[in-house]
């Protein structure tokens, strides 16, 4: 006769870290959503960043003609066409040479966040906090604990236009800081950095030894007026920028084809910047079994090699930031209109006080989902991020239930 074993205790099966994260919020609104369409409730999602645009054409047609007869491993390194594809766009659209910098391929950027965590931790004698903004992308977190790493948010504020401002910290972190996560244009704010900005974060990092990561993944969701207006001479670039036109020591750019190109199943992206670290990564990354399959490469090469369709899709979320941010301005919700993303990072009416939440579970009941600023951050109540990944007409409907609901 066999006897059963006791079932082990779950965090005995799988480490600490494992068993105490929490679960990935957009999971929760997935979740919330499938409910609501198995009820028979229409739907206005407004919750995960994913934009119901269609991919550009030809960019499908290059990835249909690319599927192979035979399957292969894909390098790790990339093929030649997609590494000039992605120098050429970053040529034209940051003015920086090849010689520059490095670059390497990856399957989107949020592998590549999470993965980075492992190769920073522990650098230059032992340096192992990493900083990042709050709110901010949960990855920064969740990376530097699964890398042994001690995470460090800062919390963001919009007295000073939601800037993090790493010479202000204790003097024991900036000390011991291996990286530091800085995300212009913002995810969920909006919030836009000057080139003067730029300038003194990448100076701190050279003079204290931090790798800056520059989560760029909004870099080309701008609005759609500055492509209408002619640059004079001499002016500046209204564009949000890349620290590496600063410079690429110590510097790391994590560019997607998600937001720009409309490719978020894809998964395509890259890492420019310090050619010490990117080589050294290159090594590692070999063994996390990252490589961009042959025929979403191909499909990559078309997207970094071409603007016209990033210019489409920027019109849209332009047009559909100036539907939807006046009516929350209206409601008190919402006091300025971001310059980029597409995102709006509104403010619970008062009669809720800080219940993000409530406020949120309540609207998706009424089937309006969006995110409550307490799953997008740590220490953050009282807001909720509205992603404009609705149509237009969807938008319009959507709008008026909020509407009626906070005037109720």
């Amino acid at each position: 006769m066999t006897t059963a074993k006791t079932p082990a205790r779950p965090q005995n099966k799988v480490n600490k870290i494992t068993t105490e994260l929490a679960e990935y919020p957009m999971e929760e609104l997935a979740r919330i959503r499938k409910e609501l369409v198995a009820q028979g409730k229409p739907v206005f999602d407004f919750g995960t960043g994913d934009p119901k645009i269609p991919t550009w054409e030809p960019i499908r047609e290059a990835c249909r003609e690319a599927i192979p007869e035979i399957s292969q491993y894909p390098s790790v390194k990339g093929s030649d066409a997609l590494k000039s594809a992605q120098q050429g766009y970053l040529e034209r659209r940051f003015s920086l040479r090849s010689n520059e910098y490095e670059v390497i391929p990856t399957a989107g950027s949020k592998e590549a966040i999470f993965h980075v965590a492992l190769c920073l931790v522990g650098r230059a004698g032992g340096k192992k906090h990493i900083i990042y903004p709050d709110p901010g992308y949960p990855v920064y977190r969740a990376s530097t604990l699964f890398a042994g790493g001690i995470p460090y948010p800062v919390k963001l504020s919009a007295d000073n236009g939601f800037m993090l401002e790493p010479w202000d910290l204790p003097p024991y972190i900036q000390r011991d800081a291996a990286a530091i996560w800085i995300n212009y244009p913002h995810n969920p704010t909006g919030a836009v950095a000057s080139r003067e900005y730029w300038q003194r974060v990448v100076e701190w990092c050279h003079r204290t030894d931090t790798i800056l990561l520059s989560d760029d993944c909004y870099v080309d969701i701008y609005d759609s007026a500055i492509d209408l207006t002619p640059l004079p001479d001499g002016a500046e670039d209204d564009r949000p920028m890349c620290p590496l036109e600063l410079s690429s020591d110590r510097v790391l750019s994590f560019m997607s084809l998600s937001k720009r190109s409309g490719m978020t199943g894809y998964r395509a992206g890259f890492i420019a910047g310090d050619a010490d670290i990117l080589s050294a990564m290159l090594r590692a990354r070999a063994n996390f079994g990252v490589g961009s399959p042959d025929f979403v490469q191909k499909a990559a090469v078309v997207a970094w090699n071409d603007d016209a369709h990033v210019l489409e899709r920027r019109a849209i979320f332009t047009q559909r930031i100036a539907q939807a941010a006046p009516v929350f301005q209206e409601l008190g919700m919402l006091k300025e209109v971001p310059k980029a993303t597409f995102y709006l990072w509104t403010k619970i009416p008062s009669a809720f006080g800080s219940g993000d939440v409530r406020f949120c579970l309540n609207m998706a009941e009424l089937g309006v989902i969006c995110s409550p600023s307490s799953w997008l951050s740590e220490s953050i109540k009282g807001y909720a991020r509205f992603a404009l990944v609705p149509g237009t007409e969807a938008t319009a409907e959507a709008l008026q239930i909020i509407k009626d609901y906070v005037n109720s």
